[in-house]
Formats: structure tokens, C-alpha cells, sequence
């Protein structure tokens, strides 16, 4: 049994990408279970979430990781490297929170350039994005891709850089589905 952190800049394509993969694994969406919680304290809107102050961020996500390592099942941790407010990132994880997280094996980061992650926020109905222009976006696609690979580095389990291009959603689909299978032991072999 293993867990897989999946992060991705906003607009990269990661939702899209986990509604279409066959593994078998489970989808733990840390967004989703941290407004479960916020809920509970009349926090109902999701693009909220990034707005609360930083204590409460850090509380909900220790919450957060104490369930996550109930579930006894494979499982990707699908969040945000970092999540932008204004000039403030906010790590994904503080390194208390890998500290108590079990069983990770492997880090995956979905990229897309940032013209293609640009057209992706401006039509992308579901959300309440940021407009950034291209600069910030690369600016926050250089801060995620640094988080990632400390969140690698950290707890020393191989980073797997997949690109989301435009109209090639199959190819990404498939390289996370084999970084999945190589970072659970399912593949013994790494093969282009």
C-alpha cells in the first residue's frame, strides 16, 4: 500500500487528467476534504479556502492528513503545490504535515506551459480563478515546480514531471497512470 502526492498550478489540468485514469487507486482531493471540515465552521465556498487566515490552514490540513493515513487503500493526494492569494503562497504542506504523512511514494507534478494554462483559467466556468497574465503564471509554475521537489527531496521518494500539452490529454493521462504503477512497485522497470 502506498500514497502518491499529485500537484499541479491551477489551469495545468490535473482534474481533468485524474477524471480519466484506470488505475486502481483511490482519489483523496485535499481541497474537498479540508471544506468538509470548514464546513462544519460556515466556510462553504471553496475559493474561500485560500482567504482563511494561515492558523486555520495549518489546522484543517493536520485534520486533513490524520485522515488520509486512515485509508488503507492505494491512494493519490491530489492538492495544490502551493495556493496563490494575491502575493502569498501558501505551501500545499508544511513540513510538519510530510512528517506525518505515511506511506508516500512519489511526488507527481502536472505542468503545462503558461499560455496553455492561461486559456485553461479563462474557460474554466467550475472555479473562481486568479486571471494572471503569463509572467505570474510562470512565476507560480517556477514556485510549484521548487515546492514539488522539495516535497521529493523531503521525504526522498522519486518527483514525476508530467506535461499536460494542449489536445494531448491522452499522452499525460497515460504517463501519470505509469509514474503511478512505478512509484506503487507495479512496474519494475522505468521504460520511455
Amino acid at each position: 500500500m502506498g500514497k502518491i502526492i499529485i500537484t499541479g498550478t491551477p489551469g495545468s489540468g490535473k482534474s481533468t487528467i485524474l477524471s480519466k485514469i484506470t488505475v486502481k487507486v483511490k482519489v483523496i482531493n485535499m481541497g474537498g476534504e479540508m471544506m468538509k471540515i470548514l464546513a462544519e465552521k460556515g466556510i462553504t465556498e471553496r475559493d474561500r479556502v485560500r482567504h482563511i487566515p494561515y492558523s486555520e490552514t495549518v489546522k484543517t490540513r493536520a485534520e486533513v492528513v490524520k485522515r488520509i493515513n486512515k485509508i488503507g487503500e492505494d491512494s493519490l493526494i491530489d492538492t495544490h503545490a502551493s495556493v496563490k492569494s494575491s502575493i502569498r503562497y501558501i505551501p500545499g504542506f508544511s513540513t510538519a504535515d510530510l512528517d506525518e504523512l505515511e506511506d508516500i511514494k512519489g511526488v507527481i507534478y502536472i505542468d503545462a506551459h503558461a499560455n496553455e494554462i492561461m486559456v485553461r483559467r479563462l474557460t474554466d466556468t467550475t472555479r473562481a480563478r486568479e486571471n494572471d497574465l503569463e509572467d505570474e503564471i510562470n512565476q507560480q509554475r517556477r514556485i510549484n515546480t521548487s515546492i514539488s521537489s522539495y516535497f521529493s527531496s523531503y521525504l526522498d521518494v522519486p518527483l514525476y514531471v508530467i506535461m499536460n500539452r494542449q489536445n494531448q490529454i491522452e499522452k499525460a493521462v497515460a504517463d501519470v497512470e505509469r509514474a503511478v504503477n512505478d512509484a506503487l512497485g507495479r512496474e519494475k522497470q522505468w521504460a520511455k
